[in-house]
């Protein structure tokens, strides 16, 4: 076996890293795989995990021992042996995988043959992590240790242990403690400070690890195979990368953790692995993903797991589409909006795949590697697969027509190439190449395959309706329109369910349209549009598509209700979102759940206003809290900030139509909370705007207890209005003018 081949690299303050040594160092590994249990359950996988880590740290040039199903007498032996032999090498790394307990604070690794006839027997059966790392501290440099440990709760309910000259204890469940490693001490020819210590752990303390399917390994081992050998990465960025695995590939229920002692930037030197070609670019971009996931802010993760939940989507997918984004993005808003959005639509675009036969040779290998690329969330990546294939799709082009026999089968293979590619970059928020790989895909199958051309068709109106959100002006949604329309005269006969879908998305667009135009006359065609689609997608047979409807048919009848002088029309939209609130339900679907209370809030607070019933206001205020139980700051801060000002509105409405002093005060603080997110630099309308509604409710409160600090702030937030609107209107110049000098009157200035 040739030497183990390390970088041991110097952080200093201010200065850029520099290599200390590049050598060769001697690296020994012990790896444990328990498996077999006597009285415990048995676990499928160590023995796989244990060969696997053999192989690789084989491969990373370790000297490595391995132990399978040992007992208790043969683990300390082999331990013993490995503690001697690790004297003499720089880097010493041990794995185990198998049942792990806690006991007392510290953790011991479980033998095959651990003894549960009584308590003592037990203890005496375990063998102590702490003893292991103490006495590798004392002479080895480098200390990794790695347990694959706790997979289920493995002891019977109720199990004692009474370790060696200690008392009995009773064994709680799976997990393991937070081991913290032993300051390493005792090698006169390193200096003290070079020393150090990592020790791994399969999940977080006090949580089990998973098992794996069987026949597999671990989570834990499976995400070591992938990035242990892993080239040019310190160790630190390894582990992180290894964490953020198991964490994608369990759904978020296990995370990895570790503990480091480390002084110095630990790396593997010469990687296993081959440093180029079109594999190591879907690898490399799994693991930039993975480091970016783990700079995440929490609130962040909570965020993404929850939308991966609710929309049923692969982790991978929606963080591949944060990493495009980007983590910082400058408007959580529209991050949040997009990321909700591009989960919707990954369900619906993986609908959309063909599934096409492709006979070239090169599109197949490209296309392949973009959906292992999509797989492993490097949509980046894949994007760039998909130009390529789309560029021999565009060679292929100028050959097909020379080929009639077969001209059918090859434009429907080019069709499928452009549409492949479309999907992609719509990952990717590029609306533009999306829409005009639609529209090339479009092109070719037209003429031959009625039903994927309106399929293509459908997509594209979605891609542009997404698109022509961020444009000003109409002729983008219009084009949307149009495309939807296409999709409906073939679906009407051939497919129901797919012509509901698209009645849906055309309502969508014309009530973007409505807004864009303000036009009622669009409002009443998406009204229209989202009622067809109800009469298709009923809550027996589709029941989430069926409360999607009835959210999109309550917003357009709202739009409509708010023109209008009756009540009719505002009813009927409340009674649309609380049909949609029978489904999504804040355990089933949160994020759902409290856009619909928000909604559901606007439309009662308009009624309320109509009809002058106070309890309408008290129904409303209650809608927009529920939204805020979900929505928050850190999370969502605009769609948060803009609940915050329709509930201002609400509570301050209500108190002015029942006198009550306590709802324009709750009113006044849920503008204030709302500007705390609306500033003048980053949103200065809907600054200006709540500054200026701030400064009426402010007033309304001064009639009823009259402070000069009320009518102070009232003047403050009255100029902050002025400050946005006055330099673009003389009209609203004047108007807050006279405002501020009604306020000047009443202090006496």
């Amino acid at each position: 076996m040739t030497g183990l081949r390390l970088l041991l690299a110097l952080l200093l303050a201010g200065v850029a890293t520099s290599v200390l040594a590049q050598e060769p160092l001697r690296g020994v590994a012990l790896v444990i795989g328990e498996t077999d249990y006597e009285q415990l359950a048995d676990l499928g996988n160590p023995a796989r995990d244990a060969r696997a880590m053999d192989e690789l740290l084989g491969e990373l040039g370790f000297d490595v021992s391995r132990v399978l199903d040992g007992d208790a007498e043969e683990l300390r032996e082999e331990l013993a042996e490995f503690v001697e032999d690790a004297a003499d090498a720089d880097v010493a790394l041990v794995y185990y995988s198998g049942h792990g307990v806690e006991l007392g604070g510290q953790n011991y690794l479980v033998p095959t043959d651990t003894d549960l006839s009584t308590p003592a027997s037990a203890g005496q059966s375990l063998v102590p992590v702490d003893a292991l790392l103490a006495e590798l501290a004392k002479t080895v440099p480098v200390t990794i240790v790695l347990l694959d440990a706790c997979r289920t709760d493995a002891f019977p309910a109720g199990q004692v242990i009474e370790l060696p000259g200690g008392a009995p204890l009773p064994v709680g469940g799976p997990g393991l403690e937070a081991v913290k490693g032993p300051t390493p001490v005792g090698r006169a020819d390193v200096p003290a400070d070079s020393l150090g210590m990592v020790i791994g752990f399969a999940a977080s303390p006090g949580q089990p690890a998973l098992d794996g399917d069987p026949g597999g390994n671990s989570p834990y081992a499976a995400a070591l195979v992938k990035h242990f050998a892993a080239g040019g990465y310190s160790l630190a960025d390894l582990m992180t990368m290894v964490s953020e695995e198991v964490y994608l590939k369990t759904r978020a229920q296990q995370l990895p953790w570790v503990n480091s002692s480390l002084r110095r930037v630990l790396q593997f030197g010469t990687p296993v692995e081959e440093a180029g070609g079109d594999a190591a670019q879907i690898r490399d971009g799994r693991r930039q993903l993975l480091l970016t996931i783990a700079s995440a802010p929490e609130a962040t993760r909570r965020y993404v797991e929850a939308v991966a939940s609710t929309e049923g989507v692969p982790l991978d997918a929606l963080y591949g589409m944060l990493k495009v984004l980007g983590v910082d993005a400058a408007d959580p808003a529209q991050l949040e909006a997009q990321l909700k959005a591009g989960a919707e639509r990954l369900n619906t675009l993986m609908e959309s795949r063909t599934g096409a036969t492709i006979s070239d040779v090169e599109l197949k290998r490209l296309s392949d590697l973009a959906d292992e690329a999509e797989a492993e969330g490097a949509i980046d990546v894949a994007l760039g697969f998909r130009e390529q294939a789309s560029a021999r799709a565009d060679a292929l082009e100028l050959t097909v027509d020379e080929n009639e026999a077969n001209l059918r089968a090859d434009r429907l293979q080019i069709g499928a190439t452009y549409a492949e590619h479309a999907i992609t970059a719509e990952l990717n928020f590029d609306y533009a190449r999306s829409a005009e790989m639609w529209r090339k895909a479009i092109g070719q199958v037209e003429g031959w395959d009625e039903t994927l051309t309106a399929g293509y068709s459908n997509n594209l109106g979605v891609v542009l309706m997404e698109r022509g959100e961020h444009e000003t002006g109409t002729a983008t949604l219009e084009e949307s329109a149009r495309a939807l329309e296409a999709s409906l005269a073939v679906f009407e006969t051939s497919d129901p369910v797919n012509w509901a879908r698209a009645q849906s998305n055309l309502g969508n667009v014309l009530h973007k349209l409505g807004d864009r135009e303000n036009d009622p006359s669009r409002y009443l065609q998406a009204a229209e549009a989202h009622r067809a689609a109800l009469e298709i997608l009923t809550r027996e047979t589709r029941p989430a598509d069926w409360a999607t409807a009835q959210m999109n048919l309550g917003n357009a009848l709202a739009r409509i209700g708010e023109r209008e002088q009756g009540t009719e029309t505002l009813e009927a939209a409340i009674e649309a979102f609380h049909l949609a609130l029978e489904i999504r339900t804040r355990d089933t679907a949160p994020l759902d759940w409290a856009a619909a209370n928000d909604n559901l809030g606007s439309a009662l607070s308009s009624l309320a206003a109509r009809t002058g019933d106070p309890e309408l206001f008290a129904e409303g205020v209650a809608a927009f809290r529920n939204t805020l139980e979900v929505r928050s700051r850190e999370a969502a801060p605009l769609p948060w900030a803009l609940t915050q000002r329709n509930l201002g509105l609400a509570l301050k409405t209500y108190g002015v139509m029942t006198g009550d002093l306590g709802l324009l005060q709750e009113g006044a603080a849920a503008y204030r909370a709302a500007l705390d997110v609306f500033t003048p630099e980053s949103s200065p309308d809907n600054f200006a705007q709540t500054s200026a509604i701030l400064g009426f409710a402010l007033m309304e409160i001064a009639q009823l207890d009259p402070t000069r600090e009320g009518l102070e702030e009232a003047r403050q937030r009255f100029a902050d209005a002025n400050a946005i609107y006055g330099p673009l209107s003389a009209d609203d110049d004047a108007y807050f003018r006279g405002r501020i000098a009604e306020i000047d009157t009443l202090l006496g200035d």
